[in-house]
């Protein structure tokens, strides 16, 4: 559905008039970010992280592979794509109807329709993996900062979805659902504002990425630096991105993938 860039931009002003009466602890957050957006969060953490943090995210990543091999063997095929799906559709649902919470009415009701469409297909995945697609709603977003911590809420499990994955599947399907869930917050953002807005959660992805055994050849280009391209550039990296994820997904069917290192 091709979102008007008026209806996108009203949403983000509405925030920022309201950021700006929020709690200082708030404020002091959205500093950070900025900082990091100045010096690119990719950069950021490859500069932050040690050998030792490396080297426990791939031992995580080797125990989570050891403990999801039997039961993925019995999974339906495409139950990899589908779990990063799930993951994707709600947390671009989620990302972008939080956007115009504050929003008048008309708009928040014009923004929840938008997202229900992607809600309905983060519903069809839940069907597909067995899931109640009853449980598939996405997080609301009653005040600022439920919306700016849309993320740890997700991975907090507000909702209960990442633990029905898991249970439903193995705990390295939970990772693939979150690892969805950020690179479809990250989608409503540079979908929604037509490239405008570029910033990936970097770490997020890699984390998640790594747990679920991902190479990281697949998910790196989610996690790139593209503040300087131009938004039209921006829009096709990121949707070839998301499409050549959804492909290597796609044919990891059977058994839980290997566990790659971070890198």
């Amino acid at each position: 559905m091709a979102i008007p860039s008026s209806f996108w931009s009203e949403g983000w002003r509405v925030l920022a008039y309201s950021a700006a009466a929020a709690l200082a602890f708030v404020a002091l957050e959205k500093a950070e970010f900025a900082l990091l957006d100045l010096a690119g969060a990719d950069r950021v953490v490859a500069f932050t992280r040690s050998q030792s943090a490396d080297e426990r995210l791939a031992a995580q990543a080797r125990e989570l592979a050891a403990r999801s091999r039997v039961p993925a063997a019995a999974l339906p095929p495409g139950h990899r794509r589908a779990a990063f799906s799930l993951g994707y559709e709600i947390g671009w649902a989620s990302e972008f109807a939080g956007s115009f919470a504050m929003s008048e009415p008309r708009r928040q009701a014009e923004a929840a329709a938008i997202a229900g469409t992607h809600v309905e297909v983060a519903r069809a995945q839940a069907r597909v993996l067995g899931i109640d697609p009853a449980a598939v709603v996405p997080l609301p977003s009653r005040t600022l900062t439920d919306f700016i911590r849309l993320q740890e809420r997700f991975e907090a499990d507000e909702g209960g979805l990442g633990a029905r994955v898991e249970a439903r599947l193995t705990p390295v399907h939970r990772h693939l659902f979150l690892l969805g869930v950020t690179v479809g917050n990250d989608a409503a953002k540079i979908h929604g504002s037509g490239g405008k807005l570029s910033g990936a959660q970097v770490e997020a992805i890699r984390r998640h990425a790594t747990l679920a055994g991902i190479a990281p050849a697949a998910w790196q280009p989610l996690a790139v630096d593209q503040r300087k391209e131009a938004p039209s550039v921006v829009l096709d990296r990121h949707r070839a991105a998301v499409d050549a994820l959804m492909t290597a997904l796609a044919g990891a069917t059977g058994a839980v993938a290997g566990a790659s290192a971070p890198r």
